[in-house]
């Protein structure tokens, strides 16, 4: 019977040259494993160049609505009120009649100064026949001196007294047409504040107020620091004359009102309790004919866009190149052997989907829009041209 002994040397160099080539395979499968992560091919990112573009310069502002007329319609001549012609808060146009002043006194009284106009007309008549008359008989010294020296006063007396009755009737034909009072302006009626029946005096009582609607002014502060802005674009020569800086309003539903304004008023100090100056537009204010509406109030808020200016030579880059960390806004730049660079860059305003970029950047230079997550700085990329989004437009 053989041992165990004597039975194990009869195995051992199969057993080894199995496990010898069990080695040989996991270290080549290992190798190729090696390999493949030593060389992983280059991510895939699409890039933009920097471009330059004349582009303008825009601030944003919170502006107020405010009418350029708001009147007080007061009364010229005391009286009871007959009639009242308008319906509160609605649109009326110049000349419409508002109200109606019981005007029979005052008819009464140009009657009756007619009436005396016509008394001393004839009463003068009168007088320069007799003053012809006399001045010939003291021609021929048939009249004394004194008498004819008296018809001539009585004729200048009567003279002057119907010069005082013609003013007299004109002002009483003023206070009659007082009696009927019209809108100055086209604009919306406010409530009446007294009815008809009540006693008004002149000068006094206010029986309503009229808003003029169109056009209206938009106002907004620019603080200090927009000001010294402004003034170095002016040095700049990027400033617009003040006649042709344009102003753009949202609406509440965010949407940019149909018409542009117009600056027509900047004020040159500023508000030492807000730091501010004061600048003032004038804008159209669209009214919907269907319905007879504005589509801007008095006293609401207002975004305000001013467009102040233009950079003939602005640098854009797309805005989803832009990326924000701690240490600040950033870019990834594409080299011309395809290396990534991080770039740190000096942002400006947004313009039709793009950033405006004032340092960190060059024209002409590609930076990585798509595909940002994938890289790292010193990467080698495999770099595609960016398509622009046309249908989204930012504008800033």
């Amino acid at each position: 019977m053989q041992t165990t002994s004597q039975i194990r040397p009869k195995f051992r160099p199969w057993i080894l040259a199995a496990l010898g080539l069990i080695l040989l395979f996991m270290l080549a499968c290992d190798g190729k494993a090696k390999k493949q992560a030593v060389k992983p091919a280059p991510p895939d990112v699409q890039v933009a160049e920097v471009i330059q573009a004349k582009v303008p310069i825009v601030m944003e502002f919170s502006g107020t609505i405010q009418a350029i007329k708001t009147v007080d319609i007061v009364p010229r001549v005391s009286g009871y009120i007959d009639e009242r012609h308008f319906e509160e808060g609605t649109f009326v146009k110049k000349d419409d009649p508002l109200y109606l002043i019981d005007p029979r006194p005052y008819k009464a009284k140009l009657d009756a100064l007619e009436a005396q106009l016509k008394l001393d007309q004839a009463g003068l008549a009168f007088w320069q026949k007799e003053t012809k008359r006399y001045t010939k008989l003291v021609k021929q010294g048939a009249a004394s001196k004194e008498k004819t020296e008296g018809t001539i006063a009585k004729r200048d007396e009567l003279l002057a007294t119907v010069t005082k009755d013609k003013a007299d009737i004109e002002n009483a034909q003023l206070d009659l047409s007082f009696t009927n009072i019209t809108a100055p302006f086209d604009g919306r009626i406010q409530q009446t504040r007294i009815n008809v029946g009540n006693l008004v005096q002149q000068q006094r009582d206010v029986l309503t107020t009229l808003v003029q609607m169109d056009p209206v002014y938009v106002v907004f502060n620019i603080s200090r620091r927009n000001v010294f802005e402004v003034q170095l674009l002016k040095r700049q020569g990027k400033l617009f004359e003040t006649a042709d800086m344009r102003i753009e309003i949202r609406l509440p539903d965010g949407s940019v009102y149909s018409q542009q304004g117009k600056v027509n008023f900047i004020s040159f100090q500023i508000d030492p309790t807000t730091d501010t100056v004061l600048v003032r537009g004038i804008i159209a204010n669209k009214k919907d004919q269907g319905i007879g509406d504005f589509d801007l109030i008095p006293g609401q808020y207002a975004p305000v866009r001013l467009i102040l200016g233009e950079d003939p030579a602005a640098l854009l880059i797309p805005q989803p190149a832009l990326l924000e960390s701690q240490i600040g806004k950033q870019v990834f730049v594409v080299s011309q052997d395809n290396k990534v660079e991080s770039r740190r860059v000096e942002v400006g305003r947004g313009y039709q989907g793009q950033w405006v970029i004032k340092k960190g950047l060059k024209k002409g230079e590609k930076v990585i829009v798509e595909g940002t997550q994938k890289v790292r700085p010193g990467v080698v990329v495999d770099a595609k041209p960016y398509p622009p989004k046309k249908d989204k437009k930012i504008q800033g």
